[in-house]
C-alpha cells in the first residue's frame, strides 16, 4: 500500500458518519504471489515463495495502522482482521491436514488494547458477526449460525465441508459425516496427523456430534 492510497482510504472513512462499518479484502498473499515492483528487493522472504507476500502484508498493515491511528474514529474502532482460508503453500505436514486445511486466526483488535491476549478455543469465521454485535451492545433480534465469542458460554464449534463430506469440530474432536453417516471421528487436539479413526470407540460422541452436525 502506498501513501495514495492510504490517503484516499481514509478519507473516504473520515466522510462517514459515526458509527459506520467499512470492510476491504486483500489478496497480497495469493497465486501467484507477487508484490508491488515498488518493493522489490525490501523483503528477504523465506524458502517457499508465499513467505516475501507474508512479509509485505505485515509491512502493509503496520502503514495502515500508522495512518488510521491519527483518525478521529480510530479509538472507537473494533478492528477484524482474518483470512478467507489456508494458503497452498503450506510449509508445516499438520496443516495439511482435514483441520489444518481450515485453521485461521481471527484478530479482534481495539486500540485501547482491552481485547490484549490469546484465545485458544475453535472459532469460526460465522461468529464474526455476533462477536461484534454483541461486542457492541447490540440487543435487537438476529439470524447467526456462530457464536458471540466474548459472551456465550455455549460449547464452541466450527463445521466446513471437504471432499464431499461435512465436518463438524467441537471440542477435541472432528467428527467426519457423508451426509448419510458418520465415517470418522478424530482427536484432531492430540492427533495432529488423524492418524487413529476413532468411530468405533466414542459412540457417545458420535452420537452427539452426529445430532449437531445433521441439524446443521
Amino acid at each position: 500500500w502506498d501513501d495514495k492510497f492510504l490517503d484516499f482510504y481514509a478519507g473516504k472513512l473520515n466522510e462517514f458518519p459515526q458509527p459506520f462499518m467499512s470492510t476491504f479484502f486483500s489478496v497480497s498473499s495469493h497465486h501467484p504471489f507477487e508484490i508491488p515492483e515498488a518493493y522489490e528487493g525490501k523483503f528477504k522472504g523465506g524458502p517457499l515463495p508465499i513467505h516475501k507476500c507474508i512479509e509485505y502484508t505485515d509491512f502493509s498493515l503496520s502503514q495502515y495502522f500508522k495512518k488510521v491511528s491519527a483518525m478521529p474514529w480510530y479509538r472507537n474502532t473494533l478492528f477484524v482482521i482474518t483470512a478467507d482460508h489456508t494458503s497452498s503453500n503450506i510449509q508445516f505436514p499438520e496443516y495439511r491436514t482435514a483441520w489444518g486445511f481450515y485453521s485461521i486466526p481471527i484478530i479482534f483488535f481495539k486500540p485501547d488494547n482491552s481485547l490484549a491476549g490469546i484465545q485458544r478455543e475453535i472459532v469460526q469465521q460465522t461468529d464474526i458477526m455476533p462477536s461484534v454485535l454483541g461486542y457492541l451492545n447490540f440487543d435487537k433480534p438476529y439470524l447467526a449460525y456462530g457464536r458471540d465469542d466474548f459472551r456465550e458460554h455455549t460449547e464452541p464449534f466450527a463445521f466446513n465441508y471437504k471432499d464431499n463430506a461435512y465436518q463438524l469440530f467441537a471440542g477435541d474432536h472432528l467428527l467426519v459425516f457423508d451426509g448419510m453417516q458418520s465415517i470418522g471421528l478424530y482427536d484432531f487436539k492430540n492427533d495432529e496427523m488423524l492418524t487413529h479413526n476413532l468411530l468405533n470407540e466414542r459412540g457417545d460422541i458420535v452420537k452427539s456430534m452426529e445430532i449437531k452436525v445433521k441439524a446443521i
